[in-house]
């Protein structure tokens, strides 16, 4: 399951976030502050997903961390681009447990950590698989 991409194209689809950082939401990238002129958005995993919620030794989730930045010259712009951030990763599945704002050398930064279960999406076809075993 490609969670980077799951959470670019959720971003993306946003009106709001694509008007503000289009072309500039990035993984892993992080802009130097003097690249700055237009508001940035980095997602960056802090753990790869892991296996969780097993069923006849089976697992059937994966439980996912990630921090999802925001950089902006404008702290309402940044305030308002980490919201809208927020409500995309809640329709994902992932709640906030924890973040930091902060302000250096005239850039606002938002960073937001999420942590999520996502379903696996071959579940159905392992399922068929052990079936067939029995």
């Amino acid at each position: 399951m490609d969670v980077l991409a799951l959470i670019y194209n959720a971003l993306i689809a946003d009106e709001f976030i694509t008007k503000e950082a289009a072309g500039r939401i990035k993984y892993y990238e992080y802009p130097e502050s003097g690249e700055v002129d237009k508001p940035y958005i980095i997602i960056d995993p802090l753990d790869v997903p892991k296996p969780t919620d097993f069923a006849d030794d089976t697992w059937l989730t994966y439980d996912c961390l990630y921090q999802i930045e925001v950089w902006t010259k404008n702290r309402a712009t940044t305030v308002t681009l980490g919201e809208k951030v927020h409500n995309v990763l809640w329709k994902l599945g992932f709640r906030q447990t924890g973040g930091l704002s902060q302000y250096d050398s005239g850039i606002f930064r938002d960073a937001r950590r999420f942590s999520g279960k996502l379903y696996r999406e071959d579940f159905d076809t392992i399922a068929v698989s052990l079936n067939k075993e029995e």
